[in-house]
């Protein structure tokens, strides 16, 4: 098997933009398949394809709609037009996981008898992924970890309509959840029976940019009076500035809507403690550690902080007034 780097892709990607008078902009890869470099290519919606050289392989692509489309089809780059497996993705949101696609199938072919029916295969294996993903949907921790971020996002919103949703870099994994005007903010969405909370890295719990940072905590309780995160989402939706930039997030969140299943799980804020991250507040920071970072080899620091910790250094507030300090 071939290995592929990701810097080829980061390269290839780097130089395409969107054609303007022609079909696809296109860029030959190292990859060859019947005397022909595979290609990567971008079309004139922005959609990124990956291009593999089908010979006279005698192959089919499922038509059905997904979010990876998949054709065969003839293109022609500076000579006689070929036959290519054209697979496709239109979701900027999505193109990190394209990216793996395409480094799964390009090693799937390399050294195939057949690569375009190796590729086809190799598609066939992720489109069954991402169904298999949409169908399970988030997981209830998440939902409740969801729900706890968009209530603050509405906060947000409530008190500075024109607050930008994309201000909200926790669906990046980013540091921290909201990088708002004058002030960051850490939600952490606990439930009934949480007695701690997770911190992700050195940097969830430093301050940057001289700006305080509070971590919200949130006690999220399950119950018939409250509400599911289609209801949340569909306020937001009547109130951001950007409804795009909303279901991008929402995208990298991994919230989607599926109108055939109904949303059932509700929610229901009952408690809000804030504290502003300070000197003394448990946690592990850059300051910590005796040379400023991880030794080397170390990577992806994750710890528990206990709530009993935590709270001495908290402080009964309401949302609407962490909001307010926020965002002017």
């Amino acid at each position: 098997m071939t290995d592929i780097e990701p810097t080829m892709l980061e390269r290839a990607w780097a130089v395409l933009t969107r054609p303007r008078a022609k079909e696809l902009a296109a860029f030959p890869l190292e990859v060859i398949c019947h005397a022909e470099p595979c290609r990567v290519a971008i079309d004139g919606t922005g959609a990124r394809h990956l291009l593999v050289p089908a010979g006279d392989e005698a192959v089919s692509a499922d038509p059905r709609p997904t979010v990876l489309g998949t054709v065969i089809r003839k293109l022609r780059f500076g000579g006689p037009a070929i036959t290519y497996v054209d697979v496709s993705c239109a979701e900027s949101d999505l193109f990190p996981e394209f990216d793996e696609v395409v480094t799964d199938v390009l090693e799937a072919v390399a050294d195939a008898r057949r690569p375009a029916a190796a590729a086809v295969d190799a598609i066939t294996r992720w489109r069954r992924l991402f169904r298999s993903s949409l169908l399970r949907g988030l997981s209830r921790q998440a939902k409740l970890g969801l729900f706890a971020e968009l209530t603050v996002l509405m906060s947000l919103v409530e008190a500075d309509p024109r607050f930008p949703v994309d201000a909200w870099r926790g669906p990046l994994n980013e540091p921290h959840d909201f990088e708002a005007a004058v002030r960051c903010l850490e939600v952490k969405g606990l439930s009934a029976a949480s007695d701690s909370i997770i911190v992700h890295g050195l940097e969830q719990l430093n301050t940057h940019g001289g700006r305080p940072l509070d971590l919200i905590l949130l006690r999220v309780v399950e119950g018939p009076d409250g509400r599911t995160l289609s209801d949340l989402v569909e306020q937001l939706r009547g109130a951001v500035a950007s409804r795009a930039d909303l279901r991008a997030r929402l995208s990298a969140a991994g919230w989607s809507e599926l109108p055939d299943r109904s949303d059932l799980d509700t929610f229901a804020i009952e408690e809000v403690r804030r504290i502003v991250v300070g000197p003394d507040t448990p946690r592990v920071v850059p300051s910590s550690l005796v040379t400023g970072s991880l030794p080397d080899g170390v990577k992806g620091l994750g710890y528990q902080v206990d709530l009993a910790a935590l709270l001495p250094f908290s402080a009964g507030a309401s949302l609407g007034e962490i909001a307010e300090e926020a965002v002017r």
